[in-house]
């Protein structure tokens, strides 16, 4: 046996070692009342990041809208419905204001984006969160509910 096979066959074993040894984490049930995180990456359309978001709208009151400076498109479709939040984020704007029947029409209406090579992107905005617990990431592919949240 060459040396290489001898350090190749010691990691193997040692991998092997490793992987036995690894047990499942506990699952906090705490975090799992409070609320429960949901990929969205691997959708392949925008419907079930919709009807999410849509169970929320009908309840809240406030929204916050974070995109990057070179989404102006983004950002002025936002200042329709709030105001510039001023904070020091200097990679983009934070626009916040009142849902409204408006606001929740132009979301629950807006195309799912094409441009999804970095991102399966369910919607054109970075980040969305609405003041009682729906928080829509990374264009929507990543998305944090509330506990009271009907899935």
């Amino acid at each position: 046996m060459s040396e290489v096979d001898k350090v190749l066959s010691r990691l193997a074993n040692a991998v092997a070692g490793a992987l036995d040894s690894m047990k499942p984490v506990e699952l906090n049930q705490k975090a799992t009342e409070e609320g429960r995180f949901l990929s969205l990456d691997c959708e392949q359309t925008d419907s079930k990041w919709k009807g999410l978001l849509e169970q929320y709208l009908t309840t809240d009151s406030t929204f916050e809208i974070h995109s990057w400076n070179e989404e102006a498109d983004c950002i002025e479709l936002a200042l329709r419905y709030g105001e510039l939040k001023v904070d020091d984020w200097s990679y983009g704007k934070k626009i916040t204001g009142k849902v409204t029947p408006e606001f929740a029409g132009m979301l629950l209406k807006l195309p799912k984006p094409t441009d999804t090579e970095l991102y399966n992107k369910m919607t054109p905005f970075f980040n969305l969160m609405l003041d009682s617990g729906f928080s829509s990431s990374h264009y929507g592919t990543e998305v944090y509910l509330s506990a009271r949240a009907e899935m």
